[in-house]
């Protein structure tokens, strides 16, 4: 062969080259462009998922209250017992004139709330329609430890005349009944503010 035509040869070779390895460079330029965009597209996925999941939580719980650091959410924490002291004359001294507790005994307040002959006391000057007796008679004794806690009404039909039709929730584990739990409880509770100006509230029935 020719020198002239080797050196052809050659240049042609090495054009070739250089071609095959902007191709590939290329190739992967394009295979990262597409790494990236799918990527984009799994977290603009995700982000839209996660709004259109937050909206249809908020549209069924309503907005989220606030999250409190509360003493007894670690693993080796326990209840305030001073605390649950406290809300328990809270409710007798408010929210028991509509709302009951009927899966709460006195029992259940010795040593978390109270010591035994507190307990006693206070379930003692309650009365319990109990019976029959062995004339087949219903009667009224003082309460005892086995008792559940007094209920405002006598059945549900009694509660909602007396509140409108509405009918006061049993407070029982109502934590557990609502979203978000304790933390919705406590911004319930705390949360009621003066109505702005110019705005009107009905009385509350309860």
């Amino acid at each position: 062969m020719l020198p002239g035509t080797l050196a052809e040869a050659h240049s042609v070779h090495t054009s070739a080259a250089a071609i095959s390895t902007d191709a590939q460079k290329a190739g992967k330029s394009r295979s990262w462009l597409k790494r990236g965009g799918l990527a984009a597209l799994g977290v603009a996925s995700a982000t839209g998922f996660g709004t259109y999941a937050l909206a249809e939580e908020e549209s069924e719980h309503g907005l989220h209250a606030p999250d409190y650091p509360w003493n007894h959410e670690g693993y080796f924490s326990s209840y305030d017992h001073a605390s649950i002291r406290r809300g328990h004359q809270v409710y007798q001294q408010v929210c028991a004139a509509c709302h009951s507790v009927q899966q709460i005994h006195f029992r259940n307040l010795v040593g978390v709330a109270y010591t035994e002959d507190e307990v006693k006391e206070m379930a003692g000057e309650i009365e319990v329609t109990d019976g029959p007796n062995e004339e087949g008679e219903d009667y009224e004794r003082p309460g005892r430890l086995a008792d559940p806690l007094p209920r405002p009404y006598r059945n549900e039909e009694a509660a909602r005349y007396a509140n409108g039709g509405a009918y006061p929730p049993d407070l029982s584990l109502i934590t557990k009944a609502r979203h978000n739990g304790a933390n919705y409880v406590f911004a319930l509770l705390s949360g009621y503010r003066e109505p702005p100006a110019g705005v009107h509230v009905s009385k509350p029935i309860c």
